[in-house]
């Protein structure tokens, strides 16, 4: 029997006895989607917002693209896990990726200014700022990248291998539950500069917190290639997955938000929709925030418990953006795709507060202008910057900074630090500029608290003890963000691969 939905007075028929179901339109559903339909099974994507993507996605103002908040990708070279995740769903020849190579890093009193290839590379520089540290710089680097060998080797090893876990994997075995901030001072004292400088990663957190595994992991997996940007800006990504699942015979419904999960016996029975009606298959794919699992949920079972109970779980700060259009004149001809700017070295307490809702302690900004990699994002006179600057998550942020008045305040401060540290007077210059705030990232993706890594990247939260893509239910897998193996682009993208490999054993397909 057809099921329709009633979506903003259209009737959209949906497809008939779907084998899989995916609730939510992120990068970790849109993998698992279109690999599953390219293995021929039937799969219907429901998406809450207007279009899928989540994070990975972009819009244009005044003729200027800009990306939603994605700024790399990583592993995309032939070898590496995303471009065999992008081979095995037929976009190799469809995406095309730049590489990012001037990178300028700004510190208080220190700027790093390199061409990015390797995390060596990013160590080489740094033995020039801290000659003293040489010997250690070297020391460290060599325990990172055996620490990221073995973390990978030990995600093929064999049934006795894992069982002598001690012999074959020494290093893992003794780092693998450190923090960051452990190993460093391990070799470099209580050094801030240095700490922080080693710490300029894809996390919110600061080093005591930051998983070293997590770190090595990165090294190993993500950075050690090189990081690269898709041509076209980050809607060029998720564009081209739906494209695969419309193409291989899939359905793609957006603002479909799903109200209810309906399980009996241990297993989810129909999906409860917007309009009232319920559809149900085979198989159910979530990549929606688990931390609403309990609302989400109709019935005595939940996805999970125990030592994966999202009680225990704490998801990442979340960020103010500022999409700013400005003239090409007002930037210099050397100007990076990529800044970082930390405008203390006490990370620490600049995170203490931020968790309390203050952003006067510090601040971290990361600058993106893609219009420098790829002219046809911008106009002939018009560059685009995205300044993503780290903020406390909704429910202290909008306690200090409610009404427009206490956001042009914190843009202008924003911007103040750029002029200090760049020599860019952006508040002069701009053409325009569009904000977005953690309620912004939280109504557009459901992220808890408008979290932007969903589960940062912290001690207790990385590897297997992060939650995994099964459930407790039979038929319910989770993917995205929140799940195994981690955050970030590729990080949701292989939780997509993971749940659709999953699906492929037990089907056949």
């Amino acid at each position: 029997m057809k099921t329709t939905l009633e979506n903003d007075n259209l009737t959209v028929e949906l497809m008939e006895n779907p084998d899989v179901i995916v609730v939510g339109g992120g990068i970790g559903g849109l993998v698992s989607a279109g690999l599953l339909v390219r293995r021929g099974l039937k799969v219907l994507l429901l998406e809450k917002e207007d279009k899928v993507g989540g994070y990975v996605t972009g819009f244009r103002q005044h003729g200027v693209y800009f990306d939603a908040t994605g700024a790399f990708v990583a592993a995309c070279l032939p070898g590496g896990e995303f471009h065999s995740l992008l081979s095995e769903l037929g976009l190799e020849e469809t995406l095309s990726f730049l590489p990012i190579g001037s990178v300028w890093n700004i510190f208080p009193d220190m700027n790093v200014r390199f061409n990015y290839s390797t995390p060596e590379a990013y160590i080489d520089v740094l033995r020039r700022e801290f000659p003293e540290k040489i010997t250690a710089m070297e020391a460290y680097a060599r325990q990172t990248r055996k620490m990221g060998a073995e973390f990978l080797a030990f995600e093929t090893a064999g049934v006795w291998k894992r069982f002598f876990f001690p012999f074959y994997f020494p290093t893992l075995m003794r780092y693998a539950r450190k923090s960051h901030q452990h190993i460093l001072t391990k070799f470099f004292g209580e050094d801030a500069r240095i700490h922080l400088a080693l710490s300029t990663l894809p996390t919110t957190l600061p080093p005591s917190l930051l998983s070293y595994a997590f770190v090595a992991v990165l090294w190993a997996k993500v950075l050690g290639s090189g990081v690269f940007y898709p041509k076209g800006g980050m809607q060029a990504l998720s564009t081209a997955l739906a494209g695969v699942i419309k193409q291989n015979g899939g359905q793609i419904v957006c603002n479909c938000p799903v109200k209810k999960f309906i399980t009996r016996r241990n297993k989810i029975t129909g999906l409860k929709l917007s309009d009232g009606g319920v559809i149900s298959s085979r198989w159910v794919i979530s990549n929606t925030n688990p931390f609403h699992a309990d609302h989400l949920f109709q019935g005595k079972y939940r996805p999970y418990r125990g030592m994966y109970r999202f009680d225990r779980y704490k998801p990442s700060l979340s960020a103010v953006l500022f999409y700013v259009g400005l003239p090409k004149k007002a930037l210099p001809d050397d100007w990076p795709y990529f800044i970082s700017i930390h405008t203390t070295w006490n990370c620490e307490a600049m995170y203490t507060a931020l968790q309390a809702g203050d952003m006067t302690k510090g601040l971290h900004l990361v600058i993106t202008t893609p219009t420098v990699l790829d002219d046809s994002l911008g106009t002939k006179g018009a560059h685009s910057l995205k300044i993503l600057v780290h903020a406390p998550g909704y429910r202290n942020f909008i306690n200090q900074y409610a009404g427009p008045e206490a956001i042009t305040g914190l843009r202008r401060h924003v911007f103040s630090m750029i002029r200090k540290h760049t020599g860019i007077d952006i508040e002069s210059a701009a053409l325009f500029v569009e904000t977005a705030t953690p309620l912004t990232l939280m109504t557009r993706t459901g992220n808890e608290n408008g979290a932007m890594y969903g589960l940062d990247a912290a001690c207790g939260q990385v590897g297997p003890q992060r939650p995994p893509n099964r459930t407790r239910l039979s038929n319910l897998l989770w993917v995205g963000h929140y799940t195994r193996p981690s955050h970030g682009i590729v990080g949701s993208a292989m939780s997509g691969s993971f749940a659709a490999n999953i699906i492929r054993r037990k089907t056949g397909r």
